[in-house]
């Protein structure tokens, strides 16, 4: 679990502190006060987690060395991670990893016990491979030795293994990721084992509808099945049905062997055609309305992703009242079983949490930005005074309309 996480020189975050609740956080704020900048934050351990996002010192341009301190818990382990990450933004203002310095410092029963330096992959490998580790680091594998003094215990290797689990499933939905459904693909082409052929590469709209296809091959899946119960007639009414129609195709390759000889090889593929009923209608994912396949997406992240945190960015958006309603509760039941962060611009968000969930955003122009919770926001008398308005009068909501927590939704 993540408790607190420190940011340092990324993006308006100068030096933004903020505590997380064990189960929800829902932050909010005005626009452009670094709500999403936190998110963001948060997603590049998990790039650094999965290895990824590596390129040559010769893309070095405009690189800024952020740093993020990440506190953990693991059993009876408490962990701290600092990472200082030289990041570029490419012209899709997407983050890019240049490189990474990493410490581990590990306390067992309040006392501190074991740093380290070691990368995250170090906790993909096997215990007794330590003293010889292999590690991805500069678009490359290296071999790191360990000297006797260096070695963890291995509670501490756990620990990390554990910990490197949790920060490679992070995962992460933005409303702004599925604002056209028509970017969707109408058919995707997967190899007889089900995943995308190397000519077709899958990204955004179409990796999700892969990510469906793929749940709905696995027999008697329940969450898959769960998730449709939900989407269904019975549940958010969102569709009546969603099927894959698999078409079998096939296609000859060739290539040049030396000696001039000519090779063919013949290629079994298939091509995946999801189909949405919606009463005597079938549609292809284009034509789906952008609420009706932003829920979906948002939906099937909740019950079917395996990952150990979700952070998601305006749940609200293109979202009408009764529907949002379900959708919160399914996030709240969702939080029992991963961490979840969220921001948002909606009061009616605000109705369905309690205060402890509720972390305030601000912007400062000298201090960048800033994060407290309702709690700490407010004179003990404030907070007390809040509790009885909860109990006796109104809601969250209405208390932030009312300019109670600051600026106004």
């Amino acid at each position: 679990m993540l408790n607190k996480v420190l940011i340092e020189n990324y993006r308006s975050c100068l030096n933004t502190k903020l505590n997380l609740h064990p189960k929800l956080s829902v932050l909010i704020g005005p626009n452009s006060s670094g709500k999403t900048n936190i998110l963001q934050a948060i997603m590049l351990i998990n790039k650094l987690a999965l290895s990824r996002e590596r390129f040559p010192r010769q893309e070095r341009r405009q690189v800024v060395t952020s740093r993020i301190k990440s506190f953990f818990e693991w059993a009876n382990v408490t962990a701290r991670l600092n990472v200082a990450i030289d990041v570029f933004t490419d012209n899709s203002n997407n983050d890019k990893v240049l490189e990474s310095r990493q410490r581990w410092t590990f306390s067992k029963g309040g006392k501190k016990e074991f740093t380290s330096r070691l990368p995250f992959s170090f906790g993909r490998i096997e215990y007794n491979s330590i003293p010889r580790a292999f590690f991805f680091r500069e678009g490359r594998y290296l071999i790191h030795e360990l000297h006797s003094a260096d070695m963890p215990p291995e509670w501490a290797w756990k620990a990390i293994r554990q910990l490197t689990k949790f920060c490679s499933r992070i995962t992460y939905y933005g409303a702004s990721q599925f604002t056209n459904p028509g970017s969707c693909p109408p058919s995707l082409e997967v190899d007889r084992d089900g995943d995308p052929t190397s000519s077709y590469r899958v990204r955004g709209h179409g990796r999700v509808l892969h990510a469906m296809y793929s749940a709905s091959r696995i027999h008697n899946n329940p969450q898959y099945k769960r998730f449709l119960d939900l989407v269904g007639p019975k549940g958010l009414r969102l569709v009546d049905g969603v099927t894959f129609r698999v078409v079998r195709s096939s296609s000859t390759e060739y290539s040049v062997r030396v000696g001039g000889k000519l090779e063919r090889r013949r290629r079994e593929n298939s091509l995946v055609i999801p189909q949405f009923r919606i009463g005597r209608q079938v549609l292809s994912p284009n034509q789906l309305s952008e609420g009706t396949f932003k829920t979906l997406v948002l939906v099937f992240h909740l019950i079917t992703d395996d990952s150990s945190a979700l952070l998601i960015e305006e749940p609200e958006v293109c979202v009408h009242h009764g529907l949002l309603a379900s959708i919160l509760e399914i996030i709240k039941s969702a939080s029992h079983r991963k961490q979840i962060v969220l921001s948002t611009h909606s009061d009616f968000v605000l109705d369905h949490v309690k205060p402890e969930n509720v972390l305030r955003v601000t912007f400062d122009k000298s201090l960048g930005t800033i994060v407290k919770s309702i709690r700490r926001s407010m004179t003990a008398r404030e907070y007390s005074a809040l509790r009885d308005y909860l109990d006796t009068t109104g809601n969250l909501g209405e208390f932030w309309r009312e300019g109670g927590l600051g600026d106004r939704p």
